[in-house]
């Protein structure tokens, strides 16, 4: 749980304890890299197999392509906390490069219950309907530390993640392999990373190649997120998912996304990546 800024801790409720669970498990995942990872039996691929280079050229040229966007939609949250998945029917998502990230949670009435802002070094989560400054607003700053997680991540490293887990083009030819091939399926799984410590797998269908899944690994090579991603629309030219699916099966915790009246490149107005609230103010 990450814990309040200042002031005593305030009382367990379950709905924000599992939201601030899965953020956690978020920041968790951007900075698990593995150190150790499995040993990757090489297989004889079958024809018609994609190379790493042609995969890798194909998402870095999407991915270049995107500046920013903005999706309503509705989003659910799984936790153990939660005695039931805690469900927002509706809300918005916006997100811009380099890792600016709003996502808003809206029940009944339209009322806006839950908000989460990552800006540059800067994390908040706010629930607008509590008065109490300790429950409503949860702060964090690039280099501190949320409680069961005991390393620093960058706060937009959490957008870039879910988003542009990868800077495509940077990656070295030498650590991004095909290690697998389903032609009936049109899939191919690729390591990436060092050959004895990858840090991520990623499954890709194509051509034109897109991600449908993608896994954090951990030092033992199991997942520490598995990342599904479906639904793609083309966009001003971008390829895009409508629906996220973010799971985390060391915590059991789960977080989905359906997006509709996605806009990719469009005028985002700065104040939805303003960090409202900071510790000291009332």
């Amino acid at each position: 749980m990450i814990a309040p800024f200042h002031g005593t801790q305030s009382p367990y409720n379950p709905v924000r304890t599992g939201l601030l669970g899965v953020v956690a498990a978020l920041l968790g995942l951007v900075a698990g890299c593995a150190t150790l990872g499995q040993r990757v039996e090489h297989t004889e691929l079958a024809p018609g197999a994609p190379t790493a280079q042609e995969v890798r050229a194909a998402l870095a040229e999407n991915d270049a392509k995107l500046t920013n966007f903005r999706a309503a939609g509705s989003f659910t949250i799984e936790s153990p906390e939660l005695k039931a998945t805690e469900r927002f029917p509706s809300g918005m998502v916006a997100f811009r490069k380099p890792g600016d990230l709003h996502v808003e949670g809206r029940i009944k009435l339209n009322i806006v219950a839950f908000e989460l802002t990552s800006r540059g070094n800067e994390f908040l989560i706010e629930f607008p309907t509590k008065r109490d400054v300790d429950e409503r607003y949860y702060y964090r700053l690039e280099g501190e530390v949320i409680e069961s997680v005991p390393f620093s991540v960058s706060p937009s490293d959490v957008a870039r993640e879910m988003f542009i887990p990868e800077e495509w083009a940077r990656i070295p030819e030498r650590h991004m392999r095909v290690i697998a091939y389903d032609a009936a399926a049109q899939e191919a799984t690729l390591l990436i990373g060092p050959a004895r410590h990858p840090r991520r797998r990623i499954v890709v269908h194509g051509p034109p190649w897109v991600v449908v899944k993608n896994e954090r690994l951990l030092e033992s090579g199991d997942p520490l997120a598995v990342t599904l991603l479906s639904d793609y629309h083309v966009s001003d030219g971008v390829m895009f998912p409508a629906k996220i699916d973010v799971s985390f099966p060391t915590q059991q915790a789960r977080m989905t996304f359906e997006m509709r009246n996605i806009r990719i490149n469009t005028t985002l107005d700065d104040a939805l990546f303003r960090i409202a609230w900071r510790p000291g103010k009332p």
